[in-house]
């Protein structure tokens, strides 16, 4: 089995983020390997360390008080988790679990917090992150509030497809602001269309230039 310090020289996006880490804050992190859908933090809750994504892919999502789920973004190779609620010190303002088996870099808040003092490069990129999820939710927050269901759908089909490969109907679903039942109504119209293929729990694209004219010409 790899060692941290393997992992980290042989994945170049991971040795970029550790460039100038120091040795005395490496020396507190962990390797942690998860299993798909056996991993998951809840939101409003507080947790003692934060992620760096190695491989894998988690979904992040909020749910609302009738246990529906609001996808809100999904996280892959390079993608922090609990850096903001560290940095604050306050709980998780979203949920998290593993959509795929993960590797991932572990290190306690109180070491991380310390990284950021100590290493500008890291404190750059760390900035960087922020910034790009910042961008990523005011553009989803746009998409929820102007778009139609329909818009919302067939955008969120490429999202998916290209962030993802697999499109799961379960995640496409969460990822629109509608409700289930109008969600899959437009589905259904879009397979009539033969625009794209339900399976039972996948959705595949047919046609993906037709799918793409018939999103713009909403």
């Amino acid at each position: 089995m790899e060692t941290l310090l393997e992992v980290i020289k042989s994945n170049k996006k991971i040795n970029h983020i550790f460039q100038n880490c120091p040795y005395k804050i490496l020396s507190h992190m962990e390797l942690v390997h998860i299993k798909a859908k056996k991993f998951s933090l809840a939101q409003g809750n507080c947790y003692d360390s934060v992620y760096i994504i190695v491989s894998g892919k988690l979904k992040i999502f909020v749910s609302e008080e009738n246990g529906r789920q609001i996808l809100l973004d999904i996280y892959k190779e390079g993608n922090f988790i609990g850096e903001q609620e560290a940095y604050l010190n306050a709980p998780y303002s979203a949920s998290i679990e593993s959509i795929t088996d993960c590797l991932m870099i572990k290190i306690p808040n109180i070491y991380f917090l310390e990284w950021v003092r100590l290493d500008s490069h890291f404190n750059e990129l760390l900035l960087q992150s922020l910034c790009e999820q910042m961008y990523e939710l005011t553009n989803r927050a746009a998409k929820y509030s102007l778009a139609t269901v329909k818009e919302q759908v067939i955008a969120t089909i490429f999202d998916l497809h290209e962030s993802h490969q697999i499109i799961e109907k379960k995640l496409l679903v969460e990822s629109v602001s509608a409700t289930p039942r109008s969600v899959y109504r437009v589905l259904n119209e879009l397979e009539q269309l033969s625009l794209i293929q339900i399976e039972p729990k996948l959705i595949s694209i047919s046609d993906e230039n037709k799918l793409l004219f018939e999103g713009k010409k909403i």
